[in-house]
């Protein structure tokens, strides 16, 4: 029995491992099915790291896959991105309904990143709204518009496509397309080239015979200033006379013409100027036509004044719309005195209407931006000068930085502390080490916590060392950081610490005179120690000789004045003025000697051929009459003068900044040749000294 038991028990286990080994052999199986299977399916991205189009042409993916790098290492190259958008239209089935899902994706990957590059291309808006239509319908090409219209809201042309987009597709709803046109109309009605807007708008009430409303239409049309303003006015005489003024009219404006063709007589009794009630209907038009057209003559006459006076400043436009190529100087010039001339005029609307054309063409023009931030300031609304910044920061590139500080500004003054401090830390993670930055930064974090100033002194920690700075613009980063620790934190020997860093180190003008400076102001019986150790570094730095040579001069003097004993005074005299230091002076006065006695001999033979010559013409040297042009005088005298007008709004040379032209961006400023420029206490070119002796 037991034998049976355990024979029947082996027989179990012995089918419990087949069972096992059966399922562990289907379970490889599967799994080698799967594996096999997902090793034939197609990659999903290409070797950069780009959506995968939708096409088995190798070298339309190889193009792709290059754009792709390309614009997104460097998101500014418009061709590229050109090139990306024709790529994508060439993916298999196309973007209906029934497309692979990947193609609409793709394209709105591409649309998407290049609009919010480029949102001023208005045909990118048209040509993405086409592409939704096909995927999505009507919804989604309104969509669409909607983005371009608040990107770029002065664009005629799209404000005409989405409109004629919304009648073709949704006819029966006029009160949303008429609100729409109203809309195109307050954002491009006064625009110089808006008559195919108009036109559209206009052709949409003559569609339904609604001819009050074209009347009311063009009454405001004529009154704008534009390129075909004498058109609308023969449209809007024609019109008045095409019909009977009670079509034309609405009922209120109907009255208040004809209460102008009544008078009331001496008793006070209201009457007709020829007794109303008696004239036919038919000379009662008349004479209220009549009305009509001598009001509206006179808005003519002032439109076409003032059409004419900014005609000159448009024929000069030649690129109304955005492109990343540079404008030339004298689109610039035509642009900065058609601004000139709209905010003499002082219609604000219409210099707001001028600013936001202006800034379609010249958007990469960081000084157009400042200029209308300036002019906004003046009507006194932080709410539009934040909208008009912000738009610049995404316009201008962030090498460009002084737009981004002046929104960080604004944004401190409307107190969004959050936002402006957000501003500060952009332009260092795209320009470490900027030294503008970096001090307006310092200084916004001691005006946001005066009592503690440890935020302000990590933002100048945070830039020391940086592998990416050169040694220049860390030399001005530690100086400025010591500065900010002696004058604003009261920290002393934090900041003598931070000054013996760069000792032996950094060879710069700045450093040195503000070391200088800082020691000076530091008394103590160590006083003349501390100040001549600085000086002696001055001595055997790597400065140039010129530069050496006025330290060491200012040196001397401070021996004679804070010394205490003459062998060095008279030691420190010898090293100074050494025999090269005399031989080198006694050569300059040799140049100018020399340079004076040939300008000497030069002008006696000048004298001499005039004098042989004997005519009271002037002469050049070999004796040839010297024309008013070639009459140095003369040539003076007929060219204007620098930076002189030569006529209103006119300008010799580009006049933004008003003084010099700022920095190239992303430039570091040399502060090791501008010390003097820094201290308004420093004498010419001598380091500054502190003659106020402390005990």
């Amino acid at each position: 029995m037991e034998d049976m038991e355990n024979t029947e028990v082996k027989q179990d286990v012995q089918d419990a491992q087949d069972a096992r080994s059966e399922l562990q052999d289907t379970d490889h199986h599967q799994r080698g099915t799967e594996e096999t299977a997902s090793s034939t399916e197609p990659p999903t991205t290409t070797p950069s790291g780009a959506p995968m189009p939708t096409t088995t042409d190798p070298a339309l993916i190889e193009a792709w896959d290059r754009c792709w790098a390309v614009v997104k290492s460097t998101p500014t190259e418009f061709d590229t991105w050109e090139e990306l958008m024709r790529l994508a239209d060439r993916q298999d089935g196309g973007f209906g309904p029934e497309a692979p899902p990947a193609n609409i994706s793709n394209v709105r990957t591409i649309y998407d990143s290049f609009l919010k590059q480029f949102p001023l291309c208005f045909g990118y808006w048209k040509k993405y709204s086409d592409i939704e239509y096909m995927a999505r319908g009507v919804e989604g090409a309104i969509e669409i518009f909607e983005r371009g219209v608040k990107s770029i809201s002065n664009s005629v042309d799209l404000w005409v496509q989405y409109c004629s987009f919304v009648m073709e597709q949704k006819p029966d709803d006029r009160e949303a397309i008429e609100r729409l046109f109203e809309r195109g109309a307050n954002a491009v009605g006064l625009d110089f080239m808006p008559h195919v807007f108009w036109d559209k708008y206009l052709a949409f009430h003559e569609e339904k015979e609604e001819y009050p409303k074209m009347v009311k239409l063009l009454e405001r049309i004529v009154t704008i200033p534009m390129h075909q303003y004498a058109r609308f006015y023969q449209q809007y005489a024609q019109l008045l006379a095409s019909r009977p003024l009670t079509e034309l009219l609405s009922e209120e404006q109907y009255n208040k013409y004809k209460e102008q063709l009544t008078v009331k007589d001496a008793d006070g009794q209201t009457q007709d100027s020829a007794i109303s009630e008696e004239k036919p209907q038919e000379q009662l038009e008349l004479e209220m036509l009549q009305v009509i057209m001598e009001a509206s003559a006179r808005v003519h006459a002032r439109t076409a004044e003032e059409t004419n006076k900014r005609w000159p400043f448009e024929a000069e436009i030649k690129r109304p719309y955005f492109h990343v190529k540079p404008m030339d100087m004298p689109q610039l010039t035509n642009w900065r005195r058609y601004l000139d001339f709209e905010e003499a005029e002082g219609d604000v609307e219409r210099i707001r209407v001028l600013y936001e054309r202006c800034l379609v063409t010249c958007a990469l023009y960081e000084e157009f931006w400042l200029r209308y931030g300036t002019w906004a300031r003046s009507q006194s609304n932080l709410d539009d000068l934040k909208v008009i910044y912000s738009r610049a920061v995404l316009q201008v590139p962030p090498s460009n930085p002084s737009l981004r500080l002046t929104l960080a500004l604004v944004e401190e003054e409307r107190g969004e502390i959050e936002a402006a401090r957000r501003e500060y830390q952009t332009i260092l993670e795209n320009l470490p080490g900027h030294i503008e930055t970096i001090v307006r930064f310092a200084n916004f974090e001691r005006r946001t916590s005066p009592a503690h100033l440890e935020a302000a002194e990590l933002v100048y920690q945070s830039q020391l060392g940086l592998e990416k700075v050169d040694e220049i613009t860390q030399t001005a980063i530690v100086t400025l950081y010591a500065k900010f620790l002696w004058q604003v934190k009261k920290d002393v020997e934090g900041a003598r610490l931070v000054f013996k860093t760069g000792e032996g180190k950094f060879d710069s003008r700045f450093f040195f005179s503000t070391y200088l400076k800082f020691e000076m102001d530091q008394p103590g019986e160590d006083y003349e120690t501390r100040v001549s150790n600085v000086f002696e570094q001055v001595r055997y730095s790597g400065l140039p000789e010129a530069i050496k040579s006025d330290f060491d001069q200012a040196y001397l003097d401070f021996v004679m004045e804070f010394g205490s004993s003459a062998a060095r005074y008279n030691q420190l005299e010898v090293d100074v003025k050494s025999p090269s230091v005399y031989v080198q002076e006694s050569k300059k006065r040799a140049a100018v000697e020399q340079t004076d006695e040939e300008r000497a001999k030069k002008q006696l033979k000048q004298e001499d051929v005039t004098m042989a010559t004997n005519t009271d013409e002037p002469t050049t040297a070999d004796g040839q009459s010297v024309t008013p042009a070639m009459d140095p005088a003369a040539a003076y005298v007929q060219h204007q003068h620098w930076g002189a007008q030569a006529a209103p709004y006119g300008y010799a040379a580009p006049t933004y900044p008003y003084a010099a032209a700022p920095m190239q961006a992303g430039a570091h400023w040399d502060y090791g040749s501008q010390a003097g420029a820094m201290d308004p206490s420093a004498n010419g070119s001598a380091p500054y000294y502190n003659p106020t002796p402390h005990s």
